[in-house]
């Protein structure tokens, strides 16, 4: 009866190819060998047209034959990266038939010497069978997995595509807007949107979802479509907020939330207003080098689905030459070049000292590489707006 595997499927027996001109050496292997299928052949010319026909789970070989030595079939297999099981048979055991595969230089697998018992050569047969089934399980496995990443590549790649076309919706003039996001897998959670209401005042958003995984980055795309819908249709930076959060309740498992901030400029009024729900403090650099600090001043949206959503607004004077800063805790928690974490002193204290126009490529400076070639803990955003 033929072995069976778990599932009740049936296992075939092993092929086996013996290559021996010895009637009496083939017709006792087939006596001890009758649990597996076996074809015999009789020179090296046989081997080779055997092998090239047919497919076998293991070779067993005589070292001298008619028309050439046995090493001829193991180096033309091996020279065709056949990872074949092969035994040597030989009355004259040449310790060089067993050189290492790492040195270059065709060999067996095992080999035995005649006359043998039949127990020693079925233990070694099964041995090598047993050794390269789970060689080749394990070279199946990897394929596969290779294929699956290869295949999540592919999905991130469409998706990353997806997200900039959405997010290349932001009015960033580089004259007097730079910003900056990194993600730290690929997609990322942070975002920074903005853009023009249409009435003279510039608006623009930094948010910084819970996590950095492909389902904080979903969560941004109904995020940019409300934020550039309601510029476009004029909504007061109150209503926006709110839309927002009514946006995220609704959609956020309990775990998630955003903390973010939204900034409002009238240039020709000359006020900055600022709301900051759990976002690191919003910085001025005024023209005097003076630096005002917009703390937090409420919860981030969907934090508290319980109490009623509260979004202070505070409303600052700004003038001419004034640059405004926004960065997630991405960027405060980053290591730097000599693994010391970047922290908000820092980076307030690169606001207030050295030239304005200087600040956001200290900042950047900051950043190991900021090119978004290496992985980072989280995801990093900044923007810096000159009034």
């Amino acid at each position: 009866m033929a072995p069976v595997t778990e599932d009740g499927a049936a296992v075939r027996p092993a092929r086996i190819l013996v290559v021996d001109d010895d009637v009496a050496i083939g017709g006792t292997i087939r006596r001890y060998l009758r649990q597996y299928h076996i074809e015999v052949t009789d020179c090296v010319a046989g081997a080779l047209d055997q092998l090239e026909r047919h497919s076998f789970d293991l070779l067993l070989l005589d070292r001298r034959l008619p028309d050439g030595l046995g090493d001829v079939v193991i180096e033309q297999l091996r020279r065709q990266r056949s990872t074949l099981p092969i035994i040597m048979m030989s009355g004259e055991i040449d310790p060089q038939l067993l050189q290492h595969r790492a040195h270059g230089s065709a060999a067996a697998d095992d080999f035995i010497e005649k006359p043998f018992v039949r127990e020693a050569l079925v233990d070694k047969i099964e041995r090598l069978l047993t050794a390269h089934a789970l060689r080749t399980q394990a070279a199946r496995q990897r394929a596969e997995l290779a294929e699956l990443h290869a295949s999540h590549d592919r999905e991130v790649d469409v998706a990353r595509t997806i997200f900039d076309r959405i997010f290349a919706r932001g009015e960033f003039d580089p004259s007097r807007v730079r910003h900056l996001v990194l993600a730290a897998d690929r997609l990322a959670g942070d975002v920074v949107f903005a853009a023009w209401t249409g009435d003279g005042r510039y608006r623009w958003m930094i948010g910084d979802v819970t996590g950095h995984t492909l389902s904080s980055a979903l969560i941004t795309m109904p995020l940019a479509g409300l934020f550039y819908r309601t510029a476009e249709e004029h909504w007061t930076m109150e209503q926006v907020i709110a839309a927002i959060e009514r946006e995220l309740v609704a959609m956020l498992p309990v775990n998630m939330f955003c903390v973010a901030a939204m900034c409002e400029l009238d240039r020709v009024a000359g006020t900055l207003r600022v709301w900051n729900g759990g976002n690191p403090d919003v910085l001025i650099r005024h023209g005097s080098g003076e630096v005002t600090q917009i703390p937090s001043a409420g919860l981030p949206l969907a934090a508290d689905r319980f109490a009623p959503p509260s979004h202070p607004i505070i409303e600052h004077r700004v003038a001419a030459g004034d640059r405004i800063y926004a960065f997630s805790d991405g960027l405060i928690e980053l290591r730097d070049r000599s693994q010391q974490m970047i922290g908000f002193d820092r980076l307030l204290d690169i606001a207030r000292t050295g030239p304005a126009a200087t600040i956001f490529g200290r900042f950047l400076d900051c950043i190991p590489d900021h090119t978004g070639a290496v992985g980072y803990d989280d995801d990093v955003s900044l923007i810096e707006v000159v009034v």
